[in-house]
């Protein structure tokens, strides 16, 4: 989107015009497609203590209706997704950081670290020879020693709502459907991205004059439990207090450093 906004449209929208002081970072993955599906979870597979912090996902479980057989050679039965969150670190296996890493070098470790991890309860879930073929995203690209990723992802900062633009710009013709859009949801993820697009929709439709029915938009829920812990960091903020996990030792950001200890430690 950098790419595509010119002065011409940041001077018909002005809030077009900050979308660089967006902080990202690279979320791509593999595909493993499989002659035999493993459902691992009914969910998100997260690997905590894995140095590329892997997230993956069995996706047939979630498309009973679609039949895998119709598709490539009629072998695959199942597809394991994969994310890879951090590709500044030194895999476990190759030793390198992913983005030092060759497409053959990253696919082999997140295999590897995927058995290491999945297999380690006694009941083997993967195995090399169920993998058919496999599939770096395409919006990584490998060109003379180095990557370039040309979907970054959003990374929530303090301040960087103000920076984003809506779905519905003062350009009569331009929609933005993307996770980066301001959104309830307010976190780069697929909803945040289906929440942004039926904004847009709704937009199009105003725009066009139509008397569709419009996209339903949800309010973000938060459970209540939560409220009395949100309310305590209020006030101790208000009284120069750091957040109490900053001074367990889980996490120091450099905002916090000059803030008084937390008094209950």
């Amino acid at each position: 989107m950098l790419e595509l906004v010119n002065h011409d449209l940041k001077e018909s929208e002005p809030r077009l015009a900050q979308l660089d002081q967006l902080q990202t970072d690279w979320m791509s993955g593999v595909q493993f497609f499989l002659n035999k599906d493993v459902t691992l979870a009914n969910g998100h597979v997260l690997i905590n203590d894995c140095p590329w912090a892997l997230t993956a996902i069995s996706q047939k479980q979630f498309w009973s209706d679609v039949d895998l057989s119709r598709f490539g050679d009629g072998t695959v039965d199942g597809i394991l997704s994969v994310d890879i969150s951090n590709w500044n670190a030194p895999g476990d296996l190759c030793c390198k950081n992913a983005r030092d890493c060759s497409e053959a070098e990253i696919i082999a470790e997140v295999w590897e670290e995927l058995k290491r991890h999945l297999n380690d309860s006694g009941e083997v879930h993967l195995k090399d020879h169920n993998v058919v073929c496999t599939y770096l995203a395409d919006s990584c690209k490998h060109d003379h020693g180095s990557w370039t990723n040309h979907e970054p992802l959003l990374i929530n900062t303090a301040g960087s709502w103000k920076h984003r633009p809506p779905a519905v710009t003062s350009i009569h013709n331009c929609f933005l459907a993307s996770d980066y859009v301001r959104t309830n949801t307010d976190v780069a993820t697929m909803e945040a991205a289906n929440e942004a697009a039926r904004r847009a929709v709704n937009g199009i439709l105003d725009a066009s004059g139509s008397t569709a029915e419009r996209c339903r938009i949800y309010d973000h829920e938060e459970p209540i439990v939560f409220e009395p812990m949100k309310k305590i960091d209020r006030e101790l903020f208000k009284r120069g207090y750091s957040h109490p996990l900053y001074d367990s030792g889980l996490q120091r950001a450099d905002s916090f450093r000059n803030r008084k200890p937390f008094p209950w430690l």
